[in-house]
């Protein structure tokens, strides 16, 4: 049996980023409460799927060199059938839960835009959010496009040249948001959820795969720098407000000033190898934690909504606060244990390369 592709860190961060998430979406109503500092950390914990993004092209296009280089080549119909197992089911579950419980004379949703992942290009037709169970979904929507197409160009591109050819989509896609701010007159939900907006951090994340593919990175940082590093990253996240869109440079630069310092937060964390990383890496409680992760970020929007609806609890925000993270996660928990992990183990016969175990 072939070695467990496996990166000890991973879902640690994969939980801190779906946990900040969570946060973000319990705190909205409160954020007129807070001094302008944290007020500004609160508003900017969105960058949290912006690092999923990254995670995601990382790992997944690590996967495919892996069994290109193993198999010769590279299943796309397995590839599909994984990701299909993966994210379906429980993104259906949601849509179904939204469509059965929480449609209102409010709001009109366009629910097959939604069925066939195109729910990100509704929002921005509507140019507004829709019911707060479906907000999360366009993150998944463009995520699929991604693995739509990246896996057959994968496989047809030489390995050398993959280099080029994830440089050229983050290009492409800094293009696109140029020309989306100079052609769009309302245009921040283009800039924020556009597939071409985001696809560059899908192959930011293929570059760090290719290239650890290549040099299989290693670091010796001790804990201690990478806490001075994460505190200039939260000082970061309190001044500069990383969804202002209002001038060309805003809309096309300055996302890379998070998403750079996200990724070095990546390297230095899964591919360090210093001694004093292991207790919070190998932490079981927060490796599961990253497991149900998918869990927490689609179950979240959808319980707090529910949970606002109460009078008392948004008068009450600590007791609201504890209550959306209980909840979410003891969701996510049994989510995973009864309903995802049927078809996680389903997914495992499809996989040439073998990760971590469900």
């Amino acid at each position: 049996m072939s070695k467990r592709v496996y990166f000890n860190g991973l879902n640690v961060l994969r939980f801190f980023a779906a946990f900040a998430v969570l946060i973000f979406h319990s705190s909205q109503w409160y954020h007129y409460k807070f001094d302008t500092p944290f007020k500004m950390f609160l508003h900017n914990l969105p960058v949290a799927v912006d690092f999923f993004f990254i995670l995601s092209g990382f790992l997944i296009i690590y996967l495919l060199l892996v069994e290109k280089h193993k198999s010769g080549s590279i299943s796309l119909k397995n590839f599909y059938i994984r990701r299909f197992l993966r994210i379906f089911p429980l993104y259906y579950l949601i849509i179904l839960i939204a469509f059965l419980f929480l449609q209102t004379h409010h709001d009109v949703v366009n629910w097959d835009k939604f069925l066939y992942f195109w729910g990100n290009f509704w929002l921005i037709g509507k140019n507004a959010w829709t019911l707060s169970a479906l907000n999360p979904l366009w993150s998944i929507s463009i995520e699929e496009h991604f693995y739509l197409v990246v896996p057959f160009l994968v496989m047809i591109t030489p390995v050398k040249y993959l280099k080029y050819l994830f440089s050229f989509i983050i290009l492409f896609s800094f293009g696109f948001r140029y020309y989306a701010t100079k052609t769009i007159t309302d245009n921040w939900m283009t800039i924020y959820m556009h597939t071409f907006s985001q696809m560059d951090l899908l192959a930011i994340g293929g570059l760090l795969a290719f290239y650890h593919y290549k040099h299989k990175l290693r670091f010796n940082f001790s804990i201690s720098l990478y806490t001075v590093f994460l505190f200039a990253f939260v000082i970061l996240m309190t001044l500069v407000d990383s969804k202002d869109y209002t001038n060309l440079y805003f809309a096309t630069v300055k996302k890379y000033l998070f998403a750079i310092p996200l990724l070095f937060l990546l390297i230095f964390f899964v591919f360090n190898e210093h001694h004093s990383f292991d207790r919070i890496k190998r932490n079981k409680y927060l490796n599961y934690l990253g497991k149900i992760s998918y869990g927490i970020y689609l179950y979240n929007a959808l319980f707090i909504e529910l949970l606002e609806r109460n009078d008392w609890l948004r008068s009450h925000y600590a007791v609201k606060l504890v209550l959306d993270i209980a909840i979410t996660l003891l969701a996510a928990t049994l989510s995973y244990e009864f309903f995802e992990k049927q078809f996680l183990k389903l997914k495992n016969k499809f996989q040439k390369i073998k990760t971590e175990k469900v």
